[in-house]
């Protein structure tokens, strides 16, 4: 059982200085998201706890049960938003690679046909680099764009997945 450990100084380190709302509805700061990522990248097991440690004087029990539920809601939550945003751009991805096959499909049959009129003329060159413009980005979203998405749904993903604690350093 592989443990993630992060010291704090007080429960505030967790959430944005900027956000003076009740731990339930503060947003996490984007520090304690940092510093999650480099301690998640440089872990060699997966983790399956997180041990948040504070000073013994500072901690309070009701307070953690509280933040422990925001933190698990919040990890929850972008997980399924990165998923949904996964799932669209893999859609999306699909759509204007199918697309650009069949213009370029259309292009070709277009040119296979042999017709050298004006009207057709103008359609094969407006098909051409539109076929190939959407094929690039169909290959764009589908290899670079969902890479990225992917990072990010695996790390909420996996902070979903973790048992949270308080531990007193």
């Amino acid at each position: 059982m592989a443990e993630l450990s992060l010291w704090l100084d007080y429960y505030d380190d967790i959430y944005s200085d900027f956000d003076s709302r009740h731990y339930l509805k503060r947003r996490i700061s984007e520090d304690f998201l940092h510093e999650l990522h480099v301690a998640v990248k440089y872990k060699k097991e997966r983790a399956t706890d997180l041990v948040l440690l504070l000073p013994q004087e500072k901690r309070d029990e009701s307070s953690e049960k509280i933040i422990i539920n925001s933190l698990k809601e919040f990890f929850t939550d972008q997980f399924r938003n990165y998923n949904d945003k996964f799932k669209k751009k893999l859609n999306t991805g699909i759509i204007l690679l199918l697309t650009g096959l069949v213009i370029m499909a259309i292009n070709s049959f277009i040119s296979f046909r042999g017709v050298h009129s004006f009207p057709t003329t103008i359609v094969k060159i407006i098909l051409e680099p539109a076929g190939w413009f959407l094929l690039w980005l169909s290959f764009d979203f589908l290899f670079y764009d969902l890479r990225e998405i992917r990072k990010d749904k695996d790390f909420f993903n996996g902070l979903s997945e973790m048992n949270i604690h308080f531990k007193s350093a």
